[in-house]
């Protein structure tokens, strides 16, 4: 069985390449299409991807490559077919700019992993980010777990733990050995977590930086709960409000590597850094999508096309463009 991958881009082609390099080493034969999404990086990012030297190393891969109809960045995209149960009609009409605006609106495609996951022929997707470092075959790993289990819909890195307040006796090897916390999988917004009209914020997810969908359960979820995977929602990070809608729907998730709680975005279990290593250059995606080219976070090109030919042997081309 060959499964598709999913990756967003955004101006980071040499570690969107690194990463997929370090996939193939580990996991080449089990995949089939990359689906890479950018986001208007407009900085010869795609012209990267699209190389003649690129698509002959990943060979026999195939690279799908598509640009959004306009940047999305950690935007919410807001669709009135695509709405989940907060958006009635009265949130609509208070952001019904948002809705109409050519300047703000967006088609499906644009949230990321849309594209893949309506697009692929395979029964699984792996979602990954773009700076990630793989070691050992984690879809080999992921694959006969969800093959064990016909009601999972996600398998991967259950987290986000730094965020909720139930972290102290909460963890993803309890929630893996069947613990639940207050109201999972929300958690208060306030501090007096023991009244429900303070509103919840959605902390609990599989983190999508490394993980395994079930295709056709992710456009359920999607059909019947308004909400696509890859979107922010109101008071959760990607991923979040849907994970939600599958407990809610009654579909499973597993964390095949869960330990105790974690402190923060960068810190890994020790089970799972034998299979990948997530922020592998020391700062987590966004912080360079904000910052980059200010000098509060450094995204260290050249160092990252030295270890893709130390480590692959392969001439990086050249950028086109910035």
């Amino acid at each position: 069985m060959k499964i598709d991958v999913a990756v967003q881009s955004y101006k980071k082609p040499e570690s969107l390449v690194y990463t997929l390099m370090s996939l193939k080493r580990v996991s080449g034969d089990l995949i089939d299409t990359v689906y890479i999404n950018d986001d208007c990086s407009n900085d010869g990012s795609v012209e990267i991807f699209n190389n003649i030297s690129v698509k002959e190393y990943f060979a026999p891969w195939k690279l799908n490559v598509r640009v959004n109809t306009k940047n999305v960045g950690v935007n919410q995209v807001y669709m009135f077919k695509h709405r989940p149960d907060y958006m009635n009609w009265l949130f609509v009409l208070s952001k019904l700019k948002r809705f109409l605006d050519p300047k703000t609106t967006h088609n499906k495609d644009d949230v990321r992993y849309q594209y893949a996951i309506d697009n692929t022929d395979k029964k699984y997707l792996l979602i990954i980010h773009d700076d990630v470092k793989f070691f050992k075959n984690i879809v080999w790993l992921y694959l006969n777990t969800i093959e064990a289990n016909s009601n999972l819909a996600i398998v991967g890195d259950l987290g986000q733990c730094w965020r909720c307040k139930f972290s102290k006796i909460c963890s993803p090897k309890k929630l893996m050995q069947g613990f639940r916390p207050p109201y999972f999988p929300l958690t208060p917004k306030k501090d007096d977590i023991f009244n429900p009209r303070k509103g919840y914020n959605r902390d609990c997810r599989i983190n999508e930086w490394c993980c395994l969908i079930d295709v056709e359960k992710a456009k359920l979820i999607t059909e019947k709960y308004g909400c696509l995977l890859g979107n922010y929602y109101r008071y959760s990070d990607i991923g979040a409000y849907w994970f939600c809608k599958i407990v809610e729907h009654g579909f499973d998730f597993c964390d095949p590597l869960a330990s105790e709680a974690l402190k923060t975005q960068l810190d890994i279990s020790p089970e799972h850094e034998e299979y990948y290593l997530h922020a592998w250059q020391g700062h987590p995606g966004h912080s360079v999508w904000a910052d980059q080219g200010m000098g509060i976070v450094k995204y260290n090109r050249e160092e990252i096309i030295d270890l893709i030919k130390k480590e692959f042997n392969f001439d990086f081309p050249q950028k086109l463009i910035g």
